[in-house]
């Protein structure tokens, strides 16, 4: 089993120096900001203010921070992290064989998933009203992406060659 995502290439090297440490901070506040989008509500805030904290934690702030970040750590400690990310990913996700039962089993929650939504689409009196539906359509999507790493790393082969033309002229 190959974890290394690029087998004929060297890991960067990593140097820890004043820019490291800054950067890595910023990288880590900008993967959490969203999270605290969560507690805005609870600051008695209008709603067009809400609305404008809301989306400088979740789509404005991120972004700038992570270019902070990434300008601070450099381009061979970003290609550090980028390398890791990726073996991490490869082995957790790609590698790793799934059994029949887990595969039919994911395959389950993902069709299951699909269940709010169409009764969302076809009979929306069926779903509770309010924060109670919206809650039950995001938890839909969230169960709907973990399935499909729960089905293992067939299920990521057969799902790239959907994408693939292999018709005969």
């Amino acid at each position: 089993m190959n974890t290394d995502p690029d087998p004929g290439r060297k890991p960067p090297v990593l140097r820890k120096d004043w820019r490291f440490f800054i950067g890595a901070g910023l990288m880590i506040l900008a993967l959490v900001m969203p999270v605290f989008a969560l507690l805005v509500p609870s600051l008695g805030l209008s709603v067009a203010q809400s609305a404008v904290v809301v989306g400088l934690l979740i789509a404005g702030g991120p972004e700038v921070i992570c270019l902070l970040a990434v300008a601070l750590l450099g381009r061979e400690t970003f290609q550090h992290f980028t390398y890791s990310a990726k073996k991490l990913l490869r082995r957790t996700v790609l590698d790793t064989p799934a059994s029949k039962t887990q595969y039919y089993a994911g395959l389950a929650i993902n069709l299951a998933s699909w269940l709010p939504l169409y009764l969302y689409g076809y009979m929306p009196e069926a779903l509770p009203s309010g924060q109670g539906r919206i809650a039950i359509l995001a938890g839909a999507d969230i169960v709907f992406i973990a399935s499909m790493f729960v089905m293992g790393g067939e299920f990521w082969g057969k799902f790239r060659r959907i994408f693939v033309w292999e018709g005969r002229i």
